[in-house]
């Protein structure tokens, strides 16, 4: 069976679109979403591996969003007609999807930053480091598995920092405190924090 990429044509007609939205071409934008989509959809289907699925669901979600605020505005936009006066204010205030650019930027930039994952990694999956698991347990799991006996004056940890080399296990013990408290693991670069 020939190998088949979907994600390569999902990601450049949501760069189109990105585009068509900037240049406040909203018709287009949406056309070149409503095709981005589709070709995530189909990605998705075929994807085996569950974090990857994850991710494109994720995209998939940001791209649906956006293309409902855009049908939405087209509509107002449509309902009110358009006139060579006074339209940019009306456009404001119908909810014109341009509006705040830099935060919306902020936004995507994160989003793509932040790798989010349901990690299935237990303690005993780690070699040594027994100093570090018992801190996290201590830390982490207890005051979510006993709050009774974090009340008054007795307080939780507000944070562990772990530091070293790559390669010492600092990520694994972190999935390891999220398969534990059935959370989320977010894996972010630290230049991503810096910039």
């Amino acid at each position: 069976m020939a190998f088949v990429d979907f994600v390569a044509p999902a990601l450049e007609f949501a760069k189109k679109a990105v585009a068509d939205d900037e240049a406040k071409d909203y018709p287009n934008a949406f056309q070149n979403y409503m095709r981005s989509s589709e070709y995530f959809l189909t990605a998705i289907k075929h994807e085996k591996a569950e974090a990857r699925k994850r991710q494109l669901e994720s995209k998939l979600k940001e791209i649906v969003t956006r293309m409902e605020a855009i049908r939405e505005f087209l509509d107002k936009q449509a309902q009110e007609g358009s006139g060579s006066d006074g339209t940019a204010m009306r456009n404001r205030k119908a909810g014109d999807p341009s509006g705040d650019d830099e935060k919306s930027k902020m936004k995507a930039n994160l989003s793509e930053a932040f790798v989010a994952e349901k990690p299935n990694v237990k303690w005993d999956d780690i070699a040594g480091l027994e100093g570090g698991k018992e801190a996290l347990q201590e830390a982490v799991i207890l005051p979510i598995r006993f709050p009774q006996l974090f009340t008054g004056k007795r307080e939780p940890w507000k944070g562990i920092l772990l530091y070293g080399p790559p390669g010492t296990g600092k990520s694994y013990l972190a999935k390891a405190v999220a398969t534990e408290a059935d959370a989320h693991f977010y894996s972010v670069s630290s230049s991503t924090l810096m910039s």
